[in-house]
């Protein structure tokens, strides 16, 4: 159905309307023009006014109608007097009704099918149309007119018409804009949609950069440099010749036969060079304590140490075992390294020779003792339950129900033992006997000592139990010399003097080596430099 615009509030009326719906405005004036209070009469009362053929008293006319005649000849007169400011024509239309004629009507696109809003949310008729509805039906060569029309600069004719226009028709709303529907997007059939800014949606060829890299000087120096290094790696160098014998294999060979002969001198020769230590604390006070042990006393020894060092504890301890013997001890051998009970078997039968030694009398091996620290404490609680056999398979202890051997007689705990000797090389394993042994040798009703044998270098280890108060160990013979001590507080010549004066020379020659080799370290660099100095003075 088609459409007409109301010149005044702009709202769109059937095109049979004489009225608006809205504003009740003349849709359609009369030719020659029509004064805004023609504009703006009303149905019914044109009518009656007609009938009563205008001679009707002014008193049959409504308060409110005779209000709004008044206001619209106000606003004439205000009309009249800016046009006579200007110089035109009282009877000039608007601006806004140039265009609108009764020839004619204004053509007008296809628009929405909304349906029209009530007359009472109309727009009043003392009111404008708004400037966005004004300028969406202007197209874009008349925007500069309608600057110029907005600051009252509009040029006018004799009749009080804009001249800039052309015709008096209303302008035609742009068919694009009123009808056109999108077809693609996400406004997708929707009307009236406005066109996106230019260029946003302009395909633009990407810019393209180029790939090849800029390197400067000092760049392609480090890749030349580079680049030849790494085409060197994969090329094979030659060896430099070898010597067949160096400086350094002479120096080597040299060393190793001074000493060599330093150690086989004394050896050779079996003569006693080096003499022995005077006194020494440890050796003195296990002599004391092996001096006052009872006849026939049993004695407890641990073998814990490994065959590397075998020599120097068999030498150590046997000045200490012919002391021992000698006061008629009797001896209980143990030990808690797989290895032990063999190394206790070489060592009664190295000191053989001397003292005659009957197994099972003086003497009785019962061999190892499994699970480290937790054996030894299960022995040292209950001996006769965790080894009640020797290392041949006979019964070790006394019992009502067999004999026990007489090595052994009459031991039934840990305290029954006089003295509990070890030979031990290893921390840790002589921090354990100690460790297990300590609760019962500080026990003041204990008459039961504790002697250590070790290696030299254990003595850091063991030496802070020895000199601590309450003592957990209460002797300490170390390494060889402990043993010469030992052997010269007891005035044996039997302690081996060719083993003490090979170790003293040996000793003795590796420090002079040490002090040699770092004077010539220090004091040839300096004699070639003063001689190069010499040289360069000279030229």
């Amino acid at each position: 159905m088609e459409e007409t615009y109301c010149p005044l509030c702009g709202k769109p009326n059937p095109i049979d309307n004489k009225f608006c719906d809205f504003c009740l405005a003349h849709l359609h004036p009369q030719e020659g023009g029509s004064t805004d209070s023609e504009a703006l009469s009303i149905p019914g009362i044109e009518d009656n006014q007609d009938g009563l053929g205008g001679h009707e008293s002014d008193s049959n006319v409504p308060d409110w109608l005779s209000e709004l005649q008044q206001s619209n000849e106000m606003e004439n007169e205000e009309t009249l007097d800016s046009e006579s400011e200007l110089g035109q024509p009282a009877n000039a239309i608007s601006d806004w009704m140039t265009g609108v004629s009764g020839d004619g009507e204004a053509t007008v696109g296809e628009v929405s099918p909304t349906a029209p809003f009530l007359p009472d949310q109309g727009i009043n008729e003392s009111q404008d149309i708004p400037h966005w509805l004004n300028d969406s039906l202007i197209e874009e060569e008349d925007q500069d007119l309608l600057e110029d029309e907005r600051s009252g600069e509009v040029p006018l004719d004799g009749e009080g018409r804009d001249v800039s226009r052309g015709d008096s028709s209303s302008p035609e709303i742009s068919e694009d804009i009123s009808s056109g529907r999108e077809n693609a997007g996400p406004l997708a059939g929707l009307r009236g949609v406005l066109p996106a800014e230019p260029g946003a949606a302009r395909v633009r060829k990407p810019r393209t950069y180029s790939a090849k890299l800029k390197v400067s000087t000092s760049q392609r120096a480090h890749i030349d440099l580079l680049n030849s290094l790494l085409e060197d790696e994969g090329q094979p160098q030659p060896l430099p010749p070898r010597r067949s014998i160096s400086q350094q294999h002479v120096l080597r060979w040299g060393i190793a036969l001074v000493l060599l002969m330093a150690i086989l001198w004394p050896i050779v020769i079996t003569s006693h060079e080096m003499p022995f230590p005077d006194y020494d604390e440890g050796s003195a006070e296990v002599n004391r304590l092996i001096s006052q042990l009872p006849e026939n006393a049993r004695v407890l020894v641990g073998f814990d140490f490994e065959p590397g060092l075998a020599a120097e504890l068999d030498t150590a301890a046997a000045p200490v075992f012919d002391h021992l013997l000698s006061e008629g001890a009797l001896l209980t051998l143990i030990s808690t390294s797989p290895s032990g009970p063999i190394l206790a078997e070489r060592f009664i039968q190295s000191i053989q020779s001397d003292q005659k030694l009957i197994y099972g009398l003086e003497y009785v091996n019962l061999g190892y003792i499994p699970g480290g620290a937790v054996g030894l404490l299960s022995f040292i609680e209950n001996p006769q339950g965790t080894i009640p056999f020797t290392i041949d398979g006979l019964s070790a202890w006394e019992t009502e129900d067999r004999n026990g051997l007489p090595a052994t007689a009459g031991i039934d705990q840990i305290t029954d033992y006089s003295m509990v000797i070890l030979l031990v090389d290893d921390p840790d394993t002589a921090r354990t006997w100690i460790e297990q042994l300590s609760p019962t040798i500080t026990n003041p009703q204990a008459l039961m000592s504790f002697v250590l044998i070790t290696s030299a270098q254990l003595e850091p280890v063991v030496r802070p139990y020895y000199e601590s108060s309450p003592q957990p160990v209460n002797g300490l013979v170390v390494g060889l010399r402990g043993g010469a001590a030992y052997a010269r507080i007891i005035g044996s010549d039997d302690f081996p003097g060719r083993s003490w004066d090979a170790f003293g020379m040996g000793t003795f020659v590796a420090a002079l080596l040490i002090l040699v080799g770092g004077l010539g370290y220090y004091v040839i660099p300096e004699l070639s430099r003063t001689a190069r100095d010499q040289e360069k003075v000279k030229r």
